[in-house]
């Protein structure tokens, strides 16, 4: 389940976006101010931020600079300002992906984050060893694919496509199932952890999976690149 994070101080119209991306199979988190949104982002995974201009806290360019300093989190803006120069300054001054104005229809955000997230469907970086292809629900490790289940990918795909951060097994847990574990407890995580680390193993045997995919005692778990 992708995260999207909305900024957004028009309650409303949050609501509005929320409702129908959720009906989408996305999870959303709301804030109404760009310190709180700055703090979540630092601390949590997300895929894709629906950010407002006009916030009561900061203007949303100021958030997006701060978000550029150290992350490349796809970012929409979305604005009642329709001026070309604002467009120009948050597309190519200031690295956003995307740009619609108010008003607008919630079904034209949904089409907007789903083009800005199908552009990274197929993530590879040159520098990791895995890349994934997510049409295709495969990872590949050393060009080799690996054998995982559904919810092995899940866990893995999410570790790599956010590493050298800390997942809490609680965050795991409801990034793949939801708010609904069906059962499900956090020593569920760590047997499918120990089956993705052999599955490694299994492709290369001069890795040590333990070292790749490290275990943060009492936390959770961290793909380290």
């Amino acid at each position: 389940m992708q995260h999207i994070l909305i900024v957004e101080d028009d309650r409303t119209i949050a609501e509005s976006i929320a409702f129908i991306l959720e009906q989408d199979s996305f999870s959303c988190q709301w804030f109404d101010n760009g310190t709180d949104a700055l703090d979540y982002v630092e601390n949590n995974a997300v895929d894709l931020m629906l950010l407002d201009v006009g916030l009561p806290d900061m203007s949303g360019f100021d958030v997006l600079r701060k978000v550029r300093t150290n992350s490349d989190l796809p970012v929409v803006i979305i604005t009642a300002r329709d001026d070309e120069s604002d467009q120009v300054l948050g597309l190519e001054g200031l690295g956003a992906n995307g740009y619609i104005t108010k008003p607008f229809s919630p079904r034209l955000v949904v089409a907007h984050v789903r083009s800005q997230l199908r552009r990274d469907r197929t993530d590879t970086n040159p520098e990791s060893k895995f890349s994934i292809n997510q049409d295709m629900q495969k990872i590949l490790f050393h060009n080799q694919e690996l054998t995982l289940t559904q919810t092995e990918f899940k866990i893995l795909s999410h570790l790599i496509q956010h590493p050298n951060r800390v997942h809490t097994r609680e965050y795991l847990m409801k990034n793949i199932w939801g708010d609904k574990p069906y059962g499900a407890d956090k020593k569920t995580i760590n047997t499918h952890i120990k089956s993705i680390r052999k599955r490694l193993k299994e492709i290369d045997e001069s890795c040590d999976p333990q070292k790749l995919i490290l275990t943060n005692r009492g936390i959770g778990y961290s793909l380290i690149e």
